[in-house]
């Protein structure tokens, strides 16, 4: 099956599930005025420019403003706390991500949220995946390779990070746990710390999202061993997933909306079906694509149950790992 073929099977089978997903969505005469997003990153990254791909199709579709509005602070904990205790009226929602609710919630003894009970999940709609790249000096070209390396010299080598608590050190460190292999963790402040020392060789390894990682691929700076994602991805079909050595594992950022709890059940299923009708666009399909996201999309109960399965996931690893963040 060529690219253009597979590409258009996936947006096909996308259509089914969004259609599936609709079921659970109803109509209201909601909403009579401008909806505000909470995003809890900055301006111009991946989170914020899909949330404003979404926003932008549910305005034209309501014909009422929809505001993205970009709250920083506290490792996204404050724009989500913000988001968790807004009025349940329908009237804010909050983009949710891993590393603010199914991350922070297992990372941290205290937050002022509580993610599982705080919120009405709405739609999942995309995904980031993660993706295992080392210096191309390293000499191996494969997790497998990867993993006989490490094992023959415990703690010589070693990994970076985003910093301490990020999903790039978790997710490394899930790998050690799987992989039975001792790695140094390097923390950066950030990828724009970390690849450079990656790329300088002063690193060996890393875990980030392909749209950070992309453009040092494509220019071979960089190898990648594997992505964090169940399935291979249609762009880069030929970079295999790291479960196909490591069965289950799974490292792939996600986002998606949701509602304070509380908020009624009709004017809820109302903005989740505005927001599946707007994935049906293939152009929304598209541009997600081009900033490194792949669209996923799952219903409210969908997403309920993969938020759950998130969190027991990273509970796991953080608590076999004894990471920590006071």
């Amino acid at each position: 099956m060529n690219r253009r073929r597979a590409s258009s099977v996936a947006v096909l089978a996308l259509a089914a599930i969004i259609g599936l997903a609709t079921e659970a969505c109803a109509e209201t005469d909601y909403p009579n005025r401008a909806i505000r997003i909470i995003v809890p990153h900055p301006a111009g990254g991946s989170t914020d420019s899909v949330t404003r791909i979404i926003a932008e199709k549910m305005q034209s579709i309501w014909g009422k403003p929809v505001v993205v509005e970009n709250v920083v602070g506290a490792a996204g904990m404050l724009a989500t706390t913000q988001g968790a205790k807004a009025a349940p009226d329908g009237y804010t929602m909050t983009a949710i991500v891993g590393t603010t609710t199914t991350l922070l919630a297992n990372l941290r003894e205290k937050i002022s949220y509580d993610p599982m009970k705080d919120f009405e999940p709405l739609v999942l709609f995309g995904t980031f995946p993660n993706v295992l790249v080392v210096r191309p000096t390293l000499g191996v070209k494969s997790v497998p390779a990867l993993i006989d390396l490490l094992r023959a010299s415990p703690g010589k080598y070693t990994y970076a990070s985003t910093g301490y608590g990020s999903s790039t050190h978790v997710a490394a460190e899930w790998f050690k746990l799987e992989t039975k292999t001792d790695i140094l963790h390097v923390p950066f402040t950030g990828s724009s710390a970390a690849l450079p020392a990656l790329l300088g060789g002063h690193v060996d390894m890393m875990f980030d999202v392909m749209a950070t990682i992309w453009p040092q691929l494509q220019s071979g700076a960089l190898v990648a061993l594997g992505v964090g994602s169940p399935h291979r991805l249609l762009f880069a079909p030929d970079i295999p997933t790291i479960a196909e050595t490591l069965p289950g594992f799974d490292v792939s950022s996600w986002i998606g909306l949701a509602l304070p709890a509380g908020t009624p059940a009709d004017i809820a299923k109302q903005a989740c079906d505005v927001i599946l009708e707007g994935m049906r666009d293939p152009t929304v399909v598209e541009r997600m694509k081009t900033i490194g996201a792949v669209a996923d999309v799952k219903g409210p109960k969908e997403f309920r149950d993969f938020m759950a399965a998130d969190f027991a996931k990273w509970q796991r690893v953080i608590k076999a790992n004894n990471i920590r963040i006071e």
